[in-house]
């Protein structure tokens, strides 16, 4: 079953690390793919955000990361997807998820699966990490220190 977690990933938080052992749990492995939201501004490039992941899950052999420009619904028919996992923090991801699985189920005749953040994550986003980053905030208990390094070099900021 080719499983796959999609998103832009800006920077992983986690929330997200979370969401991805629990989809390795469920299904035995995961595929993490890394789209560019044409919609935002990156912090860090797509090779950035992978290089990330790449190392949060160094020792994690059931995780793979991959990227891709373009519509995912040409990735899932390309890719034999079988299923999409998303993450719900909320009523607002629940009404825009509902929109994009009823789309991609249009599309390319995938299911997509969803998994409800731990409480503890459910505020988190990518966009919250950032804002209070760039606020001079510590966002260590949001993010992985993979991430904070690469925050801090990318911005020259010693925490």
């Amino acid at each position: 079953m080719n499983v796959i977690f999609p998103g832009s990933f800006d920077p992983l938080t986690k929330g997200h690390e979370d969401i991805i052992d629990r989809i390795v749990e469920i299904f035995g492995h995961v595929d993490v793919l890394i789209l560019n939201n044409y919609n935002k501004k990156h912090t860090f490039s797509i090779l950035e955000r992978k290089e990330m992941i790449l190392k949060i899950f160094e020792n994690n052999t059931k995780v793979k990361v991959n990227i891709y420009n373009g519509l995912l619904a040409d990735y899932i028919k390309q890719n034999h997807v079988d299923i999409i996992v998303r993450a719900l923090r909320n009523t607002l991801d629940f009404e825009n998820e509902k929109i994009n699985a009823k789309i991609n189920k249009e599309l390319a005749d995938v299911e997509t699966f969803v998994l409800f953040s731990q409480k503890n994550n459910e505020y988190i986003s990518s966009t919250i990490v950032k804002d209070i980053y760039f606020n001079g905030g510590d966002v260590s208990s949001y993010v992985d220190k993979v991430v904070l390094e690469m925050l801090n070099d990318k911005f020259r900021r010693n925490e």
